[in-house]
């Protein structure tokens, strides 16, 4: 698999959520205080990020005749870049399109 070219990429040290401390409980078994149930905004935007492609993927497609019409036909594109849109209060993933 090839990198894939990520735009919108920050450094650890300008990622407002990176300096959030976790606060999920470390007590064995207490999973009512850790993430996903409980609310660790730092576990959520790892997780956010974590989710983010790392390697060129292929997706299908619809193909479009000339008049803008979708036809039956599919295309396998495959996608060597990708944008990140983040959150402006956090600078969390929040999604990336292609």
């Amino acid at each position: 698999m090839t990198k894939l070219i990520i735009n919108g990429l920050m450094n650890d040290e300008e990622i407002r959520w990176k300096k959030i401390k976790c606060c999920c409980s470390k007590i064995e078994g207490d999973v009512e205080h850790q993430h996903p149930i409980g609310e660790c905004m730092h576990c959520k935007c790892q997780e956010q990020e974590d989710s983010m492609p790392r390697n060129n993927f292929k997706v299908n497609q619809n193909e479009i005749d000339k008049d803008g019409n979708s036809t039956d036909k599919l295309i396998v594109k495959e996608i060597k870049e990708i944008n990140i849109v983040r959150g402006q209060k956090y600078h969390d993933v929040i999604g990336w399109t292609f």
